[in-house]
């Protein structure tokens, strides 16, 4: 069965850039798989915002970009409805195995992630939750 380990301090509502709370990131220097899980759970219509995952072996000195994704609002906003053959999904959610990021530091000593949202339209809010599976 897989541990489940937060990648974000619970729900997190987001209204600028900026590394997702932890801010420290997450250990995986002993995880030997991986499955990280980003689910957007609401986002201003019409808007959108960027979020990327981010790894380091040095404690945040130097860190690179392991995926980035797009999400587009609006998600959420009072559950799922169908109309007109029309349908609002009510949560957005990605996922990428350890093995789609060759050059990770995952499973490396001192290897830490973190969540970065390093874009997001003006006047939007995003609703996040972030965890990993090993």
């Amino acid at each position: 069965m897989a541990t489940i380990t937060a990648l974000s301090t619970g729900l997190q509502t987001i209204t600028a850039t900026g590394v997702v709370t932890p801010t420290a990131g997450v250990d995986v220097s002993a995880m030997t798989d991986a499955t990280i899980c980003v689910e957007v759970v609401s986002l201003t219509a019409s808007k959108t915002a960027r979020v990327q995952l981010e790894d380091t072996a040095n404690g945040w000195t130097a860190s690179a970009a392991l995926a980035v994704f797009d999400f587009i609002g609006q998600m959420g906003q009072g559950g799922t409805s169908y109309s007109a053959g029309s349908y609002n999904p009510t949560t957005d959610k990605r996922s990428i195995r350890k093995y789609q990021l060759p050059n990770s530091n995952i499973d490396v000593a001192s290897g830490k992630v973190r969540l970065n949202v390093t874009a997001i339209d003006s006047g939007s809010e995003l609703l996040l939750n972030a965890w990993i599976e090993s």
